[in-house]
């Protein structure tokens, strides 16, 4: 299979990790290319394996999951750092990445056939999960530097992660719990605010909502097979 010498991005913008590396690959600066794409299709597993959202078409390759992206983008393209060059600031980053995606993305996206297709209530997720959501929000907040982004003065791949891995927390307390995670935590809140202005991140959720109705289509149809 050749490949393309300008990065491509493949998947859709109503994915929170579409929009994760969209908003990394613009910090940065680096030229790309997008095709929309949804899991499922054949060819779109040529690229990603296991039909995960996004992956990236590289000169060298096909690369798929979050985490590989990020690191390969952020040494590929070194011109415009956006991970600490200290290791202990570094490791803090990561830090706060995973309490982000371990105990709230992950939480938070076990309600979301619920949430978009009308699945089944479960009253044993809801009392497991709403804790551990609250204890994850309550820790990013005692732990975030808030200067005013969560590393210091510089917008980081941290805030990045941790932006997009709470969206889905943020919906799913509002919509399944009928509370606000973020009022009780008012340094994260600022925070929240802050990163939802920037340019960059108006570009990426304006992007996601447009593309919502069709994304809501496509499993709507993939569950009446």
């Amino acid at each position: 299979m050749e490949y393309d010498n300008m990065l491509t991005l493949y998947g859709f913008p109503a994915s929170n990790y579409y929009g994760l590396i969209k908003h990394a690959l613009l910090l940065k600066g680096i030229d790309f290319n997008e095709e929309r794409t949804y899991p499922g299709h054949p060819s779109y597993l040529e690229k990603s394996p296991m039909g995960k959202v996004p992956c990236i078409g590289t000169e060298h390759g096909f690369l798929s999951e979050t985490a590989a992206i990020l690191e390969y983008i952020e040494h590929h393209y070194p011109d415009k750092p956006i991970l600490p060059s200290d290791a202990f600031q570094r490791a803090k980053g990561f830090e706060l990445m995973r309490i982000a995606e371990l105990y709230v993305e992950l939480s938070a996206r076990r309600f979301l056939p619920e949430l978009l297709m009308g699945a089944p209530k479960s009253e044993s997720n809801r009392a497991v999960m709403l804790p551990i959501l609250i204890k994850a929000f309550a820790c990013l907040e005692s732990m975030a530097a808030f200067g005013p982004y969560l590393m210091g003065e510089k917008c980081t791949q941290t805030d990045l992660v941790v932006r997009y891995s709470l969206k889905t927390g943020v919906m799913v307390g509002k919509k399944i719990f009928e509370v606000d995670f973020m009022e009780k935590t008012p340094k994260l809140q600022a925070w929240w605010n802050t990163m939802s202005n920037e340019p960059i991140s108006k570009i990426v959720d304006t992007q996601a909502e447009e593309s919502f109705p069709e994304f809501i289509g496509i499993l709507q149809k993939a569950a009446a097979k």
